[in-house]
């Protein structure tokens, strides 16, 4: 592991090719890899891994997620740069996504939040004006 690969994230997902989806192309990630079960992005020097439930079976969550199928994201926000919010927040919704809230500007910053799959709260912002 070199320093840019000093953090890390893993987000569970029941859909794979969809989640990656929705980051690589409302969030401007950029996918590295996707086989069945897992995928990893980029955005900027993070990388992100999705994996499918079936990796995690002896995690205590695992009957509860699959028998409930609560909503994996509840409680965490995703927040991606992106280069423009209106067009982000648009391809987001043409994927699917669910409307938050729509873009808006606040201390110099231009965002919007759109429910993606699986529950995952995804902030899109960028510098207003930039």
């Amino acid at each position: 592991m070199d320093g840019d690969d000093a953090f890390g994230l893993v987000l569970w997902t029941t859909d794979i090719p969809a989640l990656a989806g929705f980051l690589q192309q409302a969030g401007g990630m950029t996918l590295l890899e996707q086989h069945p079960g897992y995928a990893s992005l980029r955005a900027g020097a993070t990388t992100i891994a999705l994996h499918a439930d079936e990796s995690y079976r002896g995690h205590p969550w695992y009957d509860a997620l699959r028998r409930e199928g609560a909503a994996r994201g509840i409680g965490a926000e995703l927040r991606v740069r992106v280069a423009d919010v209106a067009t982000a927040y648009a391809t987001a919704l043409r994927l699917g996504g669910q409307a938050v809230q729509p873009p808006y500007d606040d201390a110099g910053i231009r965002e919007c939040q759109v429910m993606g799959p699986d529950g995952y709260l995804v902030s899109l912002w960028a510098e207003a004006g930039g």
